[in-house]
């Protein structure tokens, strides 16, 4: 038994004492700690190794406040007079100036006990950018962890970890292509009415790993929990496909409007297929106006994303989370400003398909406008404009007037 299967802010008093009442030990994921001390630099340097061990393998918790004998969980008296404000500061800041590179997804958890007094979990992610090296006070550490708890990594281990961590980046990045390739092809979850797409690409990092899998069931679950639906719709149906559940809005007799496939690895899918697909018919003829409503493709993106991370938290996967928008058959697609879609003198695009940047978002719980400035202002930058205007001084984005 480990916390892991409970998330993180669901662990109270009760579950800290089956560990004891149940003399569950130390194990490749679970570590306990008496008390938090971290005044000597011996000290700093324990605590750093120790979260870093649990970076570097499988991810974990360290509880501090539980004693334990020969490895068993065997006291809960937890901390006392504990400021867990300030002691958190200093942990993460001792992380962020003594660990290279930086860990993120890191979680901090107090349960307030009956004797009043405290325990603190630090709940560590499997990263993404291990190795993870200690380096406090010209002392430097590479360590790892098994169950019988910490060590210091050799040079095959090493030399793997870094091997690993490249592998984790092409399955990220290859995944993103071959889906790309399939939705301008035509191999698209659902027959869309219109080949003028914007994808929208959520992939945790630790999806990527091979033993990253989840049930059918588990995915729905998921779903249903988080009340997610495809970019700009309301109404949806929902469908199983070989990659998992698809959750798919139709168009009339056009076809389907938008998409979201979740994958069985945690990945996520969001295709819209309307907002780019924009009409003016002249005479008898229908002619394409080829514009990015300015507000309106901003606004579905920053709505439809809080909910996707809301997924990913249900089935406890952890960030950082690969973040990236493409905008598909779109040569010559100008920016229009303006409720009214007015014109302004710009370039026109120059390519067939916009595919961002990846930015990894640390921090699902940050404003979402600000999560996606970045990307935004890439496909501004791709019409001319030196960065999205649906922003105010303070970097909050915002539906203009």
């Amino acid at each position: 038994m480990s916390l892991q299967h409970l998330a993180l802010d669901g662990v109270t008093e009760n579950q800290l004492d089956r560990l004891i009442t149940d003399k569950i030990p130390e194990s490749r994921v679970l570590e306990y700690k008496a008390a938090i001390t971290i005044e000597k630099d011996e000290q700093k340097r324990e605590l750093l190794s120790d979260i870093t061990a649990l970076a570097n393998t499988d991810g974990g918790d360290i509880v501090f406040g539980i004693s334990a004998d020969n490895g068993i969980a065997s006291g809960l008296a937890g901390l006392r007079n504990f400021d867990s404000d300030a002691i958190i500061a200093r942990v993460e800041n001792l992380l962020r100036d003594s660990v290279q590179p930086r860990i993120s997804g890191i979680q901090y958890h107090v349960v307030f006990l009956a004797n009043k007094n405290h325990t603190l979990v630090i709940r560590v992610p499997r990263s993404f950018a291990a190795p993870h090296m200690v380096k406090h006070q010209g002392v430097i550490r590479f360590c790892g962890r098994n169950a019988n708890g910490k060590y210091d990594l050799d040079v095959h281990e090493l030399r793997s970890a870094f091997l690993a961590n490249e592998v984790l980046a092409d399955r990220l990045k290859n995944f993103r292509i071959d889906r790309i390739n399939r939705l301008v092809s035509g191999q698209t979850p659902v027959s869309f009415s219109s080949s003028h797409l914007i994808v929208l690409h959520i992939l945790p990092v630790v999806g990527a790993r091979p033993d990253s899998r989840f049930s059918t069931r588990e995915l729905q679950r998921a779903i249903n929990s988080a009340n997610v639906a495809p970019i700009g719709s309301g109404g949806y149906s929902t469908f199983f496909n070989f990659d998992g559940p698809l959750l798919a809005t139709h168009w009339g007799n056009k076809g389907y409007h938008s998409s979201v496939q979740i994958f069985r690895n945690g990945f996520i899918e969001a295709v819209e297929s309307q907002l780019l697909n924009s009409t003016t018919k002249k005479d008898s003829e229908v002619i394409l106006d080829r514009i990015i409503p300015s507000i309106a493709w901003e606004r579905y993106i920053v709505g439809a994303l809080p909910g996707y991370f809301r997924v990913l938290a249900t089935l406890n996967l952890p960030p950082p989370y690969a973040v990236s928008i493409s905008l598909l058959n779109v040569r010559e697609y100008e920016m229009y400003t303006g409720i009214m879609f007015s014109r302004m003198e710009r370039r026109s695009i120059d390519r067939d398909h916009l595919m961002t940047e990846e930015i990894l978002v640390e921090s699902p719980s940050e404003k979402t406008g600000k999560i996606l400035r970045p990307l935004f202002n890439q496909v501004w930058n791709a019409c001319g404009w030196e960065e999205s205007i649906n922003y105010n001084k303070d970097g909050d984005w915002y539906e203009r007037r």
